[in-house]
Formats: C-alpha cells, sequence, structure tokens
C-alpha cells in the first residue's frame, strides 16, 4: 500500500470539488467569511458521502476566509472559499502542521494549493517569494504511517478565475485500493522566511 503524487487537479479521476462556504452543520445558516471552522462541532459533507472535520481537537483555530484583496490576499483565485490558520513557526513537523483534515471514511485521493501571507496589513515585498508547500497523508490501511508530498512554487496576490497560478499545488492518490483518512498540510519560504498564516484552497479530491 502506498501513494502516488498528483501534481495538478487535472490528473484527478472524477474529481469533487470540496468548498468550504457551505452552511454551519449546526444551525444551517451561511457560513460567513472569518468564521472559525475547527473542533467536533464542524462536519463538512463530502457530497452526502462522508464527512470532513477540520482540526479536530481545535488548535490552532482554523477560519473561513475569502481570497480577495480586501480579504485574504494571496495567490488563489478570486472568490475562492480557504481554510486560514496561524502558523507561527517555520518548522515543517506532521505533528505542528497548521491544516489537518481528517476524512470519514477515507477518500481516494486528495489535493490543494497552498499559500501564506504575513501580518497584516499586508506586507507587499512577502510576494514573489519561492515558497514550498508539503502535505502529510494517513492510510486506512496503516494509520500510524504517514506519506510526504511536496511542490514547489512562489507567493503571489489574488488570481484572476481561470489564470494559472503560482501557488504549490499538493496532491496523492492511494493506491491498491487503500483511502486516505487524513491529511495535514504545511509550508516554508526560502531560507526559513517568517509569515504568520498558512492558507489552503478549496479541495480537490476522488470519492
Amino acid at each position: 500500500m502506498g501513494i502516488r503524487q498528483l501534481e495538478t487537479p487535472a490528473a484527478f479521476r472524477r474529481p469533487a470539488e470540496k468548498r468550504w462556504d457551505e452552511t454551519d452543520p449546526v444551525t444551517g445558516g451561511f457560513v460567513a467569511a472569518n468564521a472559525f471552522v475547527t473542533g467536533v462541532n464542524w462536519s463538512y459533507s463530502l457530497d452526502g458521502q462522508g464527512t470532513l472535520l477540520v482540526n479536530e481537537d481545535g488548535a490552532p483555530p482554523v477560519r473561513r476566509r475569502d481570497c480577495s484583496d480586501t480579504d485574504f490576499d494571496c495567490n488563489f483565485w478570486l472568490g475562492d472559499a480557504i481554510l486560514v490558520a496561524d502558523d507561527p513557526t517555520p518548522d515543517s513537523d506532521l505533528l505542528q502542521a497548521p491544516i489537518r483534515l481528517k476524512f470519514s471514511p477515507g477518500v481516494r485521493a486528495v489535493g490543494a494549493w497552498l499559500g501564506a501571507c504575513s501580518s497584516d496589513p499586508f506586507d507587499q515585498d512577502f510576494f514573489d517569494q519561492p515558497m514550498f508547500g508539503a502535505m502529510w497523508v494517513a492510510l486506512a490501511s496503516d494509520p500510524a504511517a504517514w506519506h510526504l508530498v511536496r511542490a514547489d512554487g512562489w507567493s503571489g496576490h489574488v488570481c484572476g478565475v481561470g489564470t494559472p497560478l503560482t501557488a504549490p499545488f499538493v496532491g496523492a492518490r492511494a493506491t491498491a485500493g487503500d483511502r486516505i483518512i487524513e491529511a495535514r498540510f504545511d509550508l516554508s519560504l526560502l531560507g526559513n522566511r517568517g509569515y504568520d498564516k498558512i492558507a489552503l484552497s478549496e479541495l480537490t479530491v476522488e470519492l
């Protein structure tokens, strides 16, 4: 059992997009930008075929935000609903990964773009910096073992819909009929340059 890296969303078979701006599973109301979406009270639906928890233990807290030059200015597409977590350390350690997604049941494949920004207000000098994304996945067949995929990219400003992204895309498919039950995301900048927030785009998944 193992994984195969997927380098673009185009490599997914029958992909499903997991948007973050859905309804609150408790109140049924729309999830506004800047709302917290962490912990066991949250349960995002995967097209009615499963659920997804964001940082199950609630730490660090993760917010649902919008990609735009007035909310979270990173190089995803304008209007994307994204997840954002504080990430005060440049250490890339799966135990410290700031965004952790748990799937029930597991998915065949998962991938997303990764972005970052410095503290508000946004530091213009931060953009056009080399950025290195990482995703660790755990498989149903051996949940104690973690498999790493990496991707390189560049930091940047919000992009027009349909334009090429320079953000790193990390994706993986489980092999031999296995399933991915958890994915953890982190990134770093060249020379461990400081940043304080990590962003995760809408997911691409195979259910």
